[in-house]
């Protein structure tokens, strides 16, 4: 077992790189699980795949390559539910689809990779749902252990969404694996064809050794391992944030970073140097309400931090970010950039996290600032900002390039390019989806609200804190543009099976116009429990997780189980 230490940012935010090899291999590996009931294996043809959170490393959202689904056909007559599929627990993270995929003894599927509350993971023919392969990596842990977070009611397991590598075969995915009296976070490296670990799984630990001589140790009970997964730079990004505000002494927001081809830590030798103060609270927690870790081309990684103390200020240029957007080297070893908000006490003492929602990085424009992120959080503020220089912290006016009132924001942003050439920045608040025109200028760019669907469609249990919205569309062409999500429950149920979740379609062209809307599942214990649930678009199909069940969306027409896929 071995801890190396990259670097610390705070007493609120630790970046480190460490790993252990998985001696618990017992319980929690995997063994290939075959499909005694899959279909008979048929060619599959090929396109699109969504290999990670939000389709792609900036968290865009976009697939711009569906060219099936158009806003002329989907509506309640041609579009609808093809398959329920049933599933082992609640799924928190986003489907993954990897098409032309070879599966051991079954031929070449299209598969939607699913991964639950359970520890487990499925690989599914992405068309007729059957199950192709299932792994369990081990005991589930019940909230209770969680210091009582019923955020993760009444049990977790994988939380966050996993990553795929084509060229490894390989998804990884972080399981929570209850041991008696303990826990354990492990990161697996799975073969895409059968589920099987490709190399030992590594338990995730991390320390912090100040200049005070106090040691902080990675406490695995009181943290959640919430951000989808990162690969970028040869490397997969692994963030944590805490269990709520419940163990502000013990827990902090912590990413760490491991090889991806052999899951080895990313250590050059870059060691802390901060001191951290004695203080009993700690948090700067990295949430983003499941919206994973972004990255720009030159591999920075970009991310939203939660509250700290609300007893006193903390921000610190040197060591603490509450309340913030932090721009890190690819490495970890240097934080490049920050932002945070002038009235971040006051959001620390209102529970107003910015880190409740995500941060976008948004793809080069023309003009004077070619490279932005957007984020914001509870407040109702989103936040667009040059990627090159976030503003920092003032007291008095943040120094960003513009304020979008997207309403309070358990949610993250998406992003398209309209038919009449014009991006577009996707807000999913508790204002509604809201399409906002980036024009690019010589100076600063130009942002004016295009249309919305009002806040009647996002709101829900807890909170009423919006949705995170994913785009399909052909390109630029025409009528094709749509916006999917996912609206909460309206109403609560702490017994199975839970209260309905809806999936939701506009006309991404003009938001006010709806074109689709369904029961796409079901989830418990609304009333404190977020179903921040992304709906995955490709292919023609749209794929919604929700407890214990997958729900696959397409054209009634075409029924297109009959179609090798």
């Amino acid at each position: 077992m071995f801890v190396n230490i990259r670097i610390a940012l705070g007493r609120g935010l630790i970046v480190a790189v460490a790993c252990a090899v998985l001696s618990q291999a017992a319980s929690a590996a995997p063994s290939a699980a075959g499909a005694r009931n899959a279909p008979r294996a048929r060619p599959a043809q090929s396109g699109v795949d969504v290999l990670t959170y939000h389709n792609d490393t900036q968290r865009t959202g976009w697939n711009a390559a569906e060219t099936i689904l158009t806003a002329s056909n989907v509506n309640a007559a041609t579009f609808g539910l093809l398959q329920t599929v049933p599933l082992d627990a609640r799924v928190d993270a986003q489907p993954l689809v990897v098409t032309s995929q070879p599966i051991d003894g079954q031929g070449t599927h299209d598969v939607v990779y699913v991964a639950t509350e359970n520890n487990s993971l499925y690989a599914l023919d992405a068309t007729s749902g059957a199950v192709l392969w299932q792994v369990n990596f081990g005991p589930n842990v019940p909230d209770s252990f969680k210091s009582g977070d019923d955020n993760v009611y009444p049990f977790m397991g994988i939380l966050s969404t996993p990553v795929v590598d084509r060229a490894l075969n390989a998804i990884f995915v972080v399981s929570d694996v209850f041991q008696s009296s303990s826990d354990f976070f492990a990161l697996h490296q799975i073969a895409l064809n059968n589920g099987s670990d490709q190399v030992a799984p590594v338990v995730i630990q991390a320390s912090q050794q100040t200049k005070n001589g106090s040691l902080w140790t990675f406490n695995s009970q009181f943290q959640l391992q919430r951000p989808g997964l990162l690969e970028a730079n040869g490397s997969i990004y692994v963030a944590f944030g805490s269990n709520g505000d419940i163990n502000p002494n013990i827990s902090r927001g912590t990413i760490l970073r491991y090889d991806a081809s052999t899951l080895t830590p990313q250590d050059e030798g870059v060691t802390d140097t901060l001191a951290i103060r004695n203080d009993a609270y700690y948090l700067t927690s990295i949430w983003q309400s499941g919206y994973g870790l972004a990255t720009d081309a030159a591999g920075n990684i970009y991310f939203s931090t939660g509250n700290s103390d609300p007893n006193k200020p903390t921000y610190n240029a040197a060591y603490n970010h509450p309340e913030g957007t932090l721009k890190l080297s690819g490495d970890l070893s240097t934080l490049l950039s920050n932002f945070t908000p002038a009235n971040y006490f006051s959001l620390d003492q209102g529970d107003a996290d910015v880190g409740s929602g995500g941060t976008m990085v948004i793809p080069p424009q023309s003009g004077g600032v070619p490279n932005m992120i957007l984020s914001g959080g509870k407040d109702g503020r989103a936040f667009l900002m040059d990627a090159n220089d976030l503003g920092g912290h003032s007291k008095n006016k943040d120094k960003v390039l513009a304020e979008l009132g997207s309403g309070s924001c358990w949610c993250g942003p998406a992003y398209f390019v309209g038919s009449d050439g014009v991006s577009r920045l996707v807000t999913g608040g508790g204002n509604g989806v809201t399409s906002w025109k980036l024009v690019p200028t010589a100076h600063k760019p130009q942002v004016s609200e295009d249309s919305s669907t009002g806040s009647s469609v996002v709101n829900g249990l807890p909170d009423g804190g919006g949705v995170i919205p994913s785009i399909s569309s052909n390109g630029t062409a025409p009528g094709t543009a749509i916006a999917w999500f996912v609206q909460r429950p309206q109403s609560n149920d702490d017994n199975e099976p839970g209260t309905p979740v809806t999936l939701y379609a506009f006309d991404a062209s003009n938001l006010s116009t709806q074109l689709f809307s369904a029961q796409a599942g079901l989830w418990r214990h609304a009333v404190n429990s977020n179903a921040n649930i992304v709906p995955t678009v490709a292919n023609g199909f749209v794929y919604v997780a929700s407890n214990e069940q997958l729900q696959i969306f397409g054209l009634l027409s075409q029924q297109r189980g009959a179609r090798a896929r």
